[in-house]
């Protein structure tokens, strides 16, 4: 009887810390807001891509993504205290999401163009659909151009890469 109480004052102990921590833990709002006023930008400017919590040896953090034109944020905010641990800013050729949220044409002759590769996308994760897609971009990695692209849905994460120019699924990844 006595190791059965202890052992429920050691789990109560456990999950009291374990609660306090993620009650002091910062809002999705506002690591946007973190992440938005680091950046220089304003909300309405701001087109965001990807939005997830995560945990990062042994801390929880902000993933952020958006895109204001074509010059793409990448953001890591410590989801305990609003630090901003990681950022990157990159200007495409192109906006990846023009008018309103729409797919844009190729940046260049000769390439699939983004409807097409998330379709090749898509087609490999069934019931998925357009909205689904939390980004797709066109990179140049080694000596290839490709569609490298995510999609969320039922509570996994796909991550694809697709030769921009033949449609073949070079990468791909489940978590």
């Amino acid at each position: 009887m006595k190791k059965f109480i202890g052992i429920m004052a050691v789990l109560t102990v456990i999950f009291g810390i374990t609660a306090a921590a993620n009650a002091a833990q910062i809002t999705e709002a506002q690591a946007k807001e973190i992440a938005l006023k680091h950046a220089g930008v304003s909300a309405q400017q701001a087109n965001f891509t990807k939005m997830k919590l995560d945990r990062e040896f042994g801390r929880s953090e902000y993933e952020l993504e958006f895109f204001v034109g074509n010059v793409e944020y990448d953001y890591e905010i410590d989801a305990a205290d609003g630090t901003v641990r990681k950022f990157s800013r990159e200007t495409h050729a192109a906006a990846p999401f023009q008018n309103g949220g729409q797919q844009g044409q190729p940046a260049q002759p000769g390439l699939i163009g983004e409807q097409k590769a998330m379709e090749i996308a898509l087609a490999r994760v069934p019931g998925a659909k357009p909205e689904h897609v939390r980004e797709l971009k066109l990179d140049y990695d080694d000596g290839m151009q490709l569609y490298e692209g995510e999609i969320f849905y039922n509570f996994r994460e796909y991550e694809f890469e697709i030769n921009a120019v033949t449609g073949e699924v070079v990468g791909w990844e489940i978590d």
